[in-house]
């Protein structure tokens, strides 16, 4: 991996660790019907903001017949069916299980490059991928659940199985879109932000048929709560998308996955030093883990 491909990928993995504390703030007595309608518009903004700043050529995209198709099926897999298929594991089996198995996304990123992108990836990035989802795996645990005798559905663990898949979709579709789909980082960021904006507002819109209650919650969410969600639309999906755009122009989907997926150990070292929050001793481990992979990935 080159330098600036380096830097790319871990200034992503910060903007993504900052983007859990901002929704933290922003969903106190926010719906959660509501989280990503509102954070889209924080994506948009930010996202229209630095293109029109940057490089506004960058609007046009190329030849939208045939990016079409991957640009929706990147944001839906990436930033729609992934996340419900998260959320609906860790309603049935537990956020630690459903943790435990998503992690392992950075591993289906991993085949499908190889599979579809044509990348091959060092020994050495491959054993590093699998020490960093084993850290991810530690890092990431919450304490058993009170019921750890019950049989817990199979669907549930399906779900995390699926929301990994989705996300593990997702990355190598960016990348062809930056590479072989001819958009700029820029552009692709804006118009994944447009498209998100339309299907977030729309499914939120389905959800609250009939319900004019619901409706005029939305209305009721604080400004402090809509300006922190917005900020983690901002950091999390419009600065951290672009530099994580710009990082798979410059370097494997296979070997930037995996660097940018230890933004939860950013995550934890801040909540531990600024929020309170107490880490175990094997989540101690996880960020041993996490960072001797990194480190071997950006040595590879």
């Amino acid at each position: 991996m080159g330098f600036w491909g380096l830097v790319l990928s871990l200034g992503t993995a910060g903007l993504w660790a900052a983007s859990p504390l901002l929704l933290r703030l922003g969903m106190v007595g926010v719906a959660p019907d509501e989280v990503n309608p509102v954070r889209s518009l924080g994506f948009w903004g930010a996202s229209a903001i630095l293109l029109f700043a940057l490089d506004p050529g960058s609007l046009i995209p190329p030849a939208p017949g045939r990016v079409g198709l991957p640009l929706f099926a990147n944001v839906l897999l990436g930033n729609i069916l992934g996340d419900v298929l998260y959320f609906a594991a860790i309603r049935q089996i537990g956020v630690s299980r459903a943790v435990a198995v998503s992690s392992s996304y950075p591993l289906v990123v991993t085949l499908i490059s190889v599979l579809w992108l044509g990348e091959r990836p060092s020994l050495l990035a491959l054993a590093a991928t699998g020490v960093i989802v084993a850290g991810l795996v530690l890092l990431r645990l919450e304490p058993r659940e009170s019921e750890v005798h019950r049989r817990l559905p199979l669907r549930g663990y399906l779900c995390a199985l699926a929301a990994a898949l989705c996300w593990g979709l997702s990355i190598p579709l960016t990348k062809w879109l930056v590479t072989t789909g001819g958009f700029t980082p820029l552009g692709v960021n804006f118009w994944r932000s447009s498209l998100l904006v339309v299907l977030a507002w729309s499914i939120w819109l389905l959800q609250t048929r009939g319900r004019p209650d619901l409706r005029g919650q939305i209305r009721r969410v604080p400004l402090r709560s809509w300006a922190a969600l917005a900020g983690a639309g901002a950091a999390g999906l419009a600065l951290g998308g672009f530099a994580f755009a710009l990082a798979l122009t410059l370097a494997p989907a296979s070997l930037v996955t995996p660097i940018t997926a230890a933004s939860p150990l950013l995550t934890a070292l801040v909540a531990t030093l600024f929020l309170g929050d107490r880490l175990r001793p094997y989540q101690w481990g996880g960020i041993v883990l996490v960072a001797l992979g990194s480190a071997a990935i950006g040595l590879s």
